[in-house]
């Protein structure tokens, strides 16, 4: 199939520039397409929430996103490369931002992320935690529960009603930034395949997730290429073993 690009990347268009799609461990970031200039093959982007740089090693590199054709659900990519980063790009009311040039190679093609999986947390895989927010620490489980995790971010469960107190954990608003301590568990090994911090940001609360538990959204905002990289393993590991064990069951 044939897809027209001036029809799919075109700006305010929501995107994820993903790296080494063909291997095992992707890593997915996702941005928005701010300009196209479809005669030069190049496509202007927000610089992701975790950034991009020169230094960023990669193999491959493509642009993707999602589209419905023909009642189906798809995701379409472009090879591309990085031409320019640029600090102060202009928005409308004279606001900068920082964005990304790439250019791209044509043929479009349907692609497939698995770094997009979102892993829940139950049996052999589990995640520990540490939140600093206001100098208190709260930690799993006695103060909240990781539901799912994902490259990009992560959902907790807070306990609403706790021996007649509002937790303080559930006063948290949307925008709120923290520092997020994880001990990434598998049952099957002694120990923790991956030890350390990273920084959140709160972006969406469901305060009617249960009659007696919150639900909150994060963002991962800044994590190394080191820790970015074990994260990504964890999560693309489990996911085999998931899958496995849905195919066993079918």
């Amino acid at each position: 199939m044939d897809f027209d690009v001036k029809k799919i990347f075109f700006p305010s268009v929501g995107v994820d520039l993903v790296f080494n799609i063909n291997t095992d461990f992707p890593i997915s970031k996702s941005s928005i397409i701010y300009d196209a200039d479809f005669k030069k093959q190049a496509i202007t982007i927000a610089q992701p929430s975790i950034p991009v740089t020169p230094d960023t090693p990669f193999e491959q590199l493509h642009l993707t996103t999602l589209v419905y054709i023909n009642q189906r659900r798809l995701r379409i990519g472009v090879c591309c490369r990085p031409i320019q980063f640029i600090s102060n790009f202009p928005m409308a009311g004279g606001l900068a931002v920082e964005a990304i040039v790439v250019h791209y190679q044509l043929p479009a093609i349907e692609t497939n992320i698995r770094s997009a999986f979102r892993l829940p947390l139950t049996g052999r895989y589990a995640v520990k935690a540490k939140i600093v927010y206001n100098k208190q620490e709260y930690r799993t489980p006695s103060d909240f529960k990781i539901k799912d995790l994902s490259f990009s971010g992560l959902s907790l469960v807070i306990l609403e009603r706790k021996k007649k107190r509002t937790p303080p954990l559930s006063s948290l608003k949307i925008g709120t930034e923290m520092i997020l301590g994880l001990a990434l568990v598998d049952r099957d090994q002694p120990g923790a395949i991956g030890t350390f911090p990273i920084k959140i940001q709160v972006v969406r609360i469901n305060m009617n997730y249960s009659e007696t538990h919150t639900l909150i959204g994060l963002k991962i905002t800044s994590i190394t290429p080191k820790n970015e990289e074990i994260l990504n393993r964890f999560i693309h590991t489990a996911q085999i073993e998931e899958l496995k064990r849905i195919s066993k069951k079918g």
